[in-house]
C-alpha cells in the first residue's frame, strides 16, 4: 500500500458523503504534541484538535503494516512463482459532523468503506461516544488540553470507526525512486 491509495479511499468518501466539506488521508500522531496532523505538502495541518474544518473525517493510519505470505498462491504466470503478500494495516477513520447521529453516521461510513473496492477493507470496531473517541485520539496530550478540547464541544458528533485495509502486493522487477522531487 502507497500514500495514494488512503488519498483515493479519502476522495471516495467524500464523493459518497456529501455531508463532508473536507476529509484528511494519511494523518498521524505527532509524539512532541500529541495532536493528530497532517501533512500537505512541506506545511503540516492539524486535524485534531481543530474548529475550523466544518464536518470532516480523517485517516489516521497506524505505524506498522503486516505483510502475510501467501504461499499457496505463488504466482505462475511466467514460470517464476513469485511469492505475493497480502499487506495489512490498521487504520482509524474519525468522523467529525455537526447535529448527526451517531450510529447512522457510522452505518454510512461502514457502508461506504465496505462499497470501496480497490482496498479490502473490514471495519472492525466502532466508537459513538465523543468524549472517549477525542481522549483516546489525544491521548498523552496534557490533561488540561484534553479538557479544553472536550469543552469546546458543543453539537459536534465523533466517532471513530478501526478499520483492516487489505491489498495484495507482488514483488516487481523494477525499483523506484522515492524521493519526492
Amino acid at each position: 500500500m502507497i500514500k495514494e491509495d488512503f488519498e483515493l479511499f479519502k476522495n471516495f468518501i467524500l464523493d459518497h458523503n456529501d455531508y463532508f466539506h473536507k476529509g484528511f488521508a494519511n494523518a498521524y500522531k505527532d509524539d512532541v504534541t500529541n495532536a493528530v496532523n497532517v501533512a500537505q505538502g512541506k506545511d503540516v495541518l492539524r486535524v485534531l484538535p481543530a474548529d475550523n474544518h466544518g464536518n470532516y473525517f480523517y485517516l489516521r493510519n497506524e505505524a506498522w503494516t503486516k505483510y502475510e505470505a501467501r504461499h499457496p498462491e505463488r504466482l505462475s504466470d511466467t514460470g517464476t512463482q513469485r511469492l505475493s503478500f497480502l499487506d495489512t494495516m490498521n487504520v482509524q477513520l474519525i468522523a467529525v459532523v455537526k447535529d448527526a447521529d451517531a450510529y447512522l453516521l457510522i452505518e454510512n461510513l461502514r457502508n461506504t468503506a465496505m462499497m470501496y473496492k480497490e482496498l479490502d477493507i473490514q471495519p472492525v470496531t466502532g466508537s459513538w461516544n465523543r468524549e472517549q473517541v477525542v481522549s483516546t485520539e489525544l491521548a498523552k496530550m496534557s490533561t488540561t488540553d484534553v479538557n479544553a478540547t472536550l469543552q469546546r464541544l458543543t453539537d459536534e458528533t465523533i466517532v471513530r470507526i478501526g478499520l483492516s485495509v487489505s491489498k495484495v502486493f507482488v514483488p516487481g522487477n523494477c525499483i523506484t525512486n522515492p524521493i519526492n522531487q
